[in-house]
């Protein structure tokens, strides 16, 4: 359930076809709109596998067929759209894992092990770490970075948390950590 602006609630929903549609609980789940968002619609899977976040005006979908999109929930019209192509060497694009967004800026992780802060007004990249490397840990065990296709960032006590190296369906990066950020 999410409330857009101007008060109206409704229910968010996408799918993995990248169908993108709202409801009215008001109305007994009537249609309040339908879009589809996926990159290629006519490619099983391009769509939205793990769900999306919203704020008071947009949601906003990472897609398994590459890139980031924001839909606007008054009409369902697509607002911006940043397509996030992997790095060099890295692969197919893909953004499949959940997204997360706080005030501003929407997070996303990629197949690719690219990690991005994208602005909320149009998309463009904020911040990327690359997260496809080795990293020390506190208990010495060795750890790499990679895929990132399942759970989206976590924001909590003013940091960002994200899990490297794992995508639901395999992935070709694996890795094995647990990574936190905090602002400069």
């Amino acid at each position: 359930m999410h409330s857009a602006e101007g008060g109206k609630t409704m229910l968010v929903a996408s799918m993995k076809d990248g169908t993108v549609f709202a409801l009215d609980p008001d109305k007994k789940g009537a249609v309040l709109w339908k879009t589809n968002v996926a990159v290629n619609p006519q490619m099983p899977m391009s769509g939205v596998i793990f769900g999306g976040a919203a704020d008071e005006k947009t949601a906003y979908y990472g897609l398994s067929g590459g890139g980031v999109v924001a839909v606007q929930l008054s009409t369902g019209e697509k607002t911006w759209f940043n397509a996030l192509a992997p790095p060099p060497g890295r692969g197919r694009p893909g953004n499949s894992a959940a997204v997360t967004s706080i005030p501003g800026v929407v997070f996303t992780g990629a197949r690719s092990g690219m990690l991005y802060a994208l602005s909320t007004v149009d998309g463009h990249v904020l911040w990327q770490f690359d997260t496809l490397q080795d990293f020390p840990t506190v208990n010495n065990v060795p750890a790499r970075g990679g895929t990132m296709g399942s759970a989206g960032p976590t924001v909590a006590g003013g940091m960002l948390f994200v899990g490297s190296g794992y995508s639901f369906g395999g992935g070709d990066k694996n890795g094995n950590v647990i990574l936190a950020f905090a602002p400069e």
